[in-house]
């Protein structure tokens, strides 16, 4: 399974210890940190408490352990890439069969395996807070290169994330490195309040029954209402609880993105938008068809998130 391959690609990358980083978040100092940011030359400087805090990219690599080997990406298609990747291509790639290869592409409609990779993609490597059952470009690149084997600069990625956060009104991405950055310059965090590690932050079979999965009696994984068929598209009925459960035995513990609210709520958002979304590609695909009937001006596409 092309899944399991990432996992490996995540281990080879070094990408498991920034992934599984389980660190106390320190809300105010999170904010401290950012809006006292200004970066340099690929150096991080910020102060704190007072105590200047300057992270070149040689502290950066040993305190995030990210490779800096491969492309330099930052969200959009480069010139490195662009005659290998294609839209049609990455979709056919990390989509089911039945799914709709021309309209708006959401999670519900990626097979499996590229369903929990884009799970971690949006909550722990490039975490938004917001539209996280869409399929971005970015979040589309990202999946190809990791099906693919393309290696991406992690740190480069990560910076420039971290760059964006300068931008007026922007979220205050990847906080637990913030936190592993105070601890590194001593800042004092023992009176700080903080927003402790929760089972609920955690990837876990609520994850998978997400997915629309659901566990039977004997303890196998199921699709729910599917039938079995090739890897190309769903998992066989009869891999379900082997690969799944080898799947939520390597990457138990993940932390996920902390927010306000809860994963069981965010679980549920997610599923509601899936149906909602589905059901307004199905409406602007009438639209589309009553232009065309009727050679009325096809109307314009929905911007992109």
């Amino acid at each position: 399974m092309r899944f399991l391959n990432s996992f490996m690609h995540f281990q080879n990358l070094n990408l498991i210890p920034f992934m599984s980083l389980k660190l106390h978040v320190y809300s105010e100092l999170v904010k401290a940190f950012y809006s006292n940011l200004e970066i340099q030359k690929s150096t991080l400087i910020s102060k704190v408490y007072g105590i200047k805090m300057v992270i070149d990219q040689s502290l950066f690599y040993d305190l995030t352990q990210l490779s800096s080997e491969g492309v330099p990406f930052e969200g959009a298609l480069n010139d490195d890439w662009k005659f290998d990747f294609s839209v049609h291509d990455a979709r056919r790639l990390v989509c089911t069969n039945q799914a709709d290869m021309t309209g708006r592409l959401l999670a519900g409609s990626l097979a499996f395996e590229s369903r929990m990779l884009h799970y971690l993609i949006v909550r722990i490597l490039l975490p938004r807070s917001s539209n996280l059952a869409q399929v971005s470009e970015e979040d589309l690149i990202v999946m190809w290169a990791f099906h693919t084997g393309q290696q991406i600069d992690w740190a480069h990625l990560v910076r420039y994330r971290i760059h964006k956060a300068l931008r007026l009104n922007a979220p205050f991405p990847y906080p637990h490195l913030v936190t592993l950055f105070l601890q590194h310059f001593n800042i004092p965090l023992d009176s700080e309040p903080y927003v402790p590690i929760k089972r609920s932050f955690l990837i876990d079979v609520a994850v998978i029954a997400s997915f629309g999965y659901h566990k039977e009696h004997d303890g196998s994984w199921v699709k729910k209402g599917a039938q079995p068929i090739d890897d190309e598209g769903n998992l066989l009925v009869g891999e379900d609880s082997s690969l799944l459960q080898r799947i939520l035995d390597r990457f138990d513990g993940l932390q996920t993105y902390v927010g306000e609210r809860s994963d069981a709520l965010e679980l549920q958002v997610d599923m509601q938008f899936d149906e909602m979304d589905s059901r307004i590609t199905k409406v602007e695909g009438d639209v589309t068809y009553i232009c065309t009937c009727f050679d009325l001006p096809q109307p314009p596409p929905p911007p992109s998130s």
